[in-house]
């Protein structure tokens, strides 16, 4: 690594980071008025179980409110009720951390994130170099991974998880590689973005990879019965908490653009669609198949910057491969200047943003609004690329 781009990415890393913290103490995570961190539901859910309290009840879930608002949400007239959104076998994996006091548990989360995020950069180029350094360091100047990590979100652990999963696909290891992934579905709509692929892959040479399907069904079944014996009738409970996780969570991207009732019809659509398109491509690589998958998914699950952090798969594929990608046409070339342009634009603006904070109220009021600027042009960019490879191979694929 050349000593300016090492420089350089000190600067967007610690502007990047110097930005947030400003960010958070201004207005606090994703505009929260108490606790700014989204594990400590997963933690409440995790002492329930083991106290036996329903951690989908309505004593879990006032204590919920208390902690994130100060106040009930009956109190504070909010219709969003703060319930555990998650299945019971979510809270398995930081189960542990449940014995440790709040404030200890949370500041171990916050480091075990970040290394599953940096680790998870390594798996999916499978291997470690200086390259492999840079690309942890610029994912952590992004406002995705920064705004997940800030707030301790759990996304981070079941991506984590997946990717963990395909790491040891490519190694040969099925059996471990499904039990990693049955796990990994305690964030559904995040993991199968990530799964969808690999069950593809396991499909197109059944004899050969069904270890993988079998075992993903075996320690699923296995984490159902589990989760069953800790808080029997979780299953119908869980169900009823999704409509109250939509409360306080923005809609799919193609719902916001569509409304519900389109915006649902072409969700649909898109998601078979990506099915035939996944299935058409069954023989190349799995993380050129992961990256399709998870970007165009990404227009369906919803749109929450922390769960834009699956861009990591695409983003490494696409940087792995620019040399090849420039070199198969004016459309590819398009696109990958697109995606770059629009990285680069995420960072310059992380870099105004940090000196802006302290320049005047007007400059704190151009900050705020610059913060998560990019995401969405960002994610139109690397969706175009990605639609140009799956959907356009005649325009020269590198699948």
């Amino acid at each position: 690594m050349k000593l300016r781009t090492a420089i350089l990415v000190l600067v967007c890393l610690v502007s990047a980071w110097y930005n947030a913290i400003c960010f958070s103490d201004a207005g606090s995570i994703g505009l929260k008025h108490g606790l700014s961190s989204d594990f400590y539901i997963l933690w409440s859910a995790s002492k329930a179980i083991m106290q036996g309290v329903n951690p989908y009840g309505p004593e879990v879930t006032e204590q919920n409110q208390i902690v994130y608002f100060g106040a009930t949400a009956k109190a504070l007239g909010s219709k969003t009720e703060w319930r555990f959104p998650y299945p019971i076998y979510a809270t398995f994996p930081l189960f542990p951390l449940a014995f440790l006091d709040f404030r200890t548990a949370n500041e171990i989360v916050f480091w075990l994130f970040a290394a599953l995020t940096a680790l998870s950069v390594g798996w999916l180029r499978g291997k470690w170099d200086r390259t492999t350094v840079l690309y942890c360091a610029l994912a952590f100047s992004t406002y995705p991974v920064i705004y997940a990590l800030q707030g301790r979100q759990p996304t981070v652990l079941f991506f984590g998880l997946a990717i963990g999963a395909y790491a040891l696909l490519r190694s040969g290891r099925l059996v471990w590689a499904g039990a990693l992934a049955a796990l990994s579905a305690g964030k559904p709509h995040v993991a199968l973005a990530v799964l969808l692929p690999m069950l593809i892959w396991t499909l197109s040479r059944w004899h050969e990879r069904k270890r993988f399907a079998i075992s993903s069904a075996a320690f699923l079944l296995g984490l159902f019965i589990t989760a069953t014996i800790a808080s029997p009738g979780w299953i119908p409970e869980w169900f009823a908490t999704i409509p109250h996780y939509a409360q306080y969570v923005r809609g799919p991207l193609l719902t916001l653009f569509f409304g519900d009732k389109i915006g649902l019809a072409i969700s649909v659509l898109v998601f078979l669609s990506l099915i035939a398109i996944l299935w058409l491509h069954r023989e190349s690589d799995l993380l050129f198949q992961m990256s399709g998958s998870v970007t165009i998914l990404s227009l369906i699950i919803p749109y929450e910057p922390y769960n834009l952090i699956v861009l990591l798969i695409p983003a490494v594929w696409i940087e792995d491969n620019a040399r090849r990608i420039a070199e198969t046409g004016a459309v590819n070339q398009i696109a990958l200047a697109a995606v770059r342009i629009a990285l680069i634009l995420s960072w310059v603006i992380n870099i105004v943003g940090a000196l802006l904070w302290h320049a005047s109220p007007m400059g704190r009021s151009i900050a705020w609004t610059l913060s998560g600027a990019m995401i969405l042009p960002l994610l139109g960019c690397v969706v175009a690329m990605m639609l140009v490879q799956l959907f356009f191979p005649i325009l020269g694929t590198l699948a």
